[in-house]
């Protein structure tokens, strides 16, 4: 009998059924990742006073106090009521204290004024989405999108409403979409993984789910999509693939491949007895290993994605043993990576300290996913009904 992998990834369903009682700290968590850079940005204060209590009012909300930063930043208003980003972090302020009325009343001009940015419209949804007007809601979205085609954080929440609906193939649209248009933009990558693991194409969930830890990297998310690699790594390798066979003949012959996914499937199909007696860290890395071999080998040329190319320059550099270790062990058997940490003291502190130094950045023209999500999840559907 083969393995099931469902006990390895219970939060995936959990996550998904709770998933709108994270927003509020989703947006506490963008406060603090995007609030520092925009205020680089932002220049043209009429006096240095204005800008100082621009600087507290947002440490306020940076910190959780919202109160203060709610009463700086109605001083600032009365001094600098043109600004229009104190208008709108005033009501991110009240929206996040509770008041969404208040802050329905302080962005609504700026909606109106034709100068809302995307974190504007992304607030504006929110407030709308949690006192149940979900179809105006879902407008505000698309109108930002329409002045912010390539705004990740729009995709993301527009998903994000379209899964709170039952609706998830647009939800995995909106995801995808965000992806190809921000490839920077880190969540639209983790909500992708976590769809595709409830499908038969998990080969996406490996992708995108180690591409979001590479750019979300010291979180329990983070450690939680870990664990949703290997369990999609399991998927892959221990659940028979439905669909028919191809048909004895001796003139049969391999299909040819057409697409990433297409070549990626057959790599790892032909790599699958280096695992044959399971999925854990070490014959992962060797599985892994072999793969890049392979693929810079046979498919670079015609597919080049730079997660790949990061692995092979990792490869070449002598970090890939540690960068799997760094991904897989923990989540696979913590005792096993203590012990190899103790025994390689000096692998890890190095690896980390190349990749603080190597960042990966996934790049636009990764983007070989078809979006054909029509149909994908019928499957979980019939199950619930």
């Amino acid at each position: 009998m083969l393995p099931s992998t469902e006990p390895l990834f219970p939060f995936i369903r959990t996550f998904a059924l709770f998933y709108s009682l994270f927003m509020r700290l989703l947006l506490y968590i963008w406060i603090a990742f995007c609030l520092p850079s925009m205020a680089v940005a932002q220049s043209g204060w009429p006096s240095p006073e204005v800008e100082q209590m621009y600087n507290t009012a947002r440490g306020y909300l940076t910190n959780g106090k919202l109160q203060q930063a709610i009463v700086t930043y109605r001083q600032a208003i009365q001094l600098a009521p043109g600004q229009m980003v104190l208008h709108r972090d005033l009501g991110r302020a009240y929206y996040l204290s509770g008041n969404s009325q208040q802050a329905e009343e302080i962005l609504e001009p700026i909606l109106k004024s034709g100068e809302a940015d995307e974190q504007t419209y992304q607030v504006m949804a929110s407030i709308e989405g949690g006192n149940g007007d979900k179809k105006k809601a879902r407008a505000t979205l698309q109108k930002g999108l329409v002045a912010y085609p390539q705004s990740g954080i729009l995709h993301h929440q527009l998903g994000v409403m379209y899964e709170e609906q039952d609706e998830p193939e647009q939800a995995l649209t909106a995801w995808l979409n965000g992806m190809q248009r921000d490839p920077a933009y880190h969540l639209n990558y983790y909500e992708a993984a976590r769809m595709y693991m409830n499908t038969d194409k998990p080969l996406w969930a490996i992708l995108y789910g180690e591409v979001f830890v590479n750019l979300e990297q010291f979180t329990p998310r983070s450690q939680e999509t870990r664990a949703m690699l290997l369990a999609a790594y399991k998927k892959i390798f221990y659940t028979v693939p439905s669909g028919d066979l191809p048909r004895y003949s001796k003139n049969a012959r391999v299909e040819t491949i057409t697409s990433f996914e297409a070549a990626a499937t057959a790599t790892l199909t032909r790599l699958s007895p280096v695992v044959s007696d399971g999925v854990n860290t070490e014959n992962l890395i060797m599985l892994r290993t072999r793969f890049i071999m392979d693929w810079m080998a046979n498919n670079a040329a015609r597919y080049p994605h730079s997660l790949f190319s990061f692995h092979d320059r990792m490869l070449r550099e002598g970090y890939f043993d540690a960068y799997n270790q760094w991904l897989f062990a923990k989540a696979d058997n913590p005792a096993e990576f203590e012990a190899w940490q103790k025994f390689h003291e000096k692998a890890m502190p190095a690896f980390n300290s190349w990749l603080q130094q190597n960042k990966y950045k996934p790049s636009s023209s990764d983007f070989y996913n078809e979006k054909l999500v029509k149909g994908l999840f019928d499957q979980k559907k019939n199950n619930k009904r």
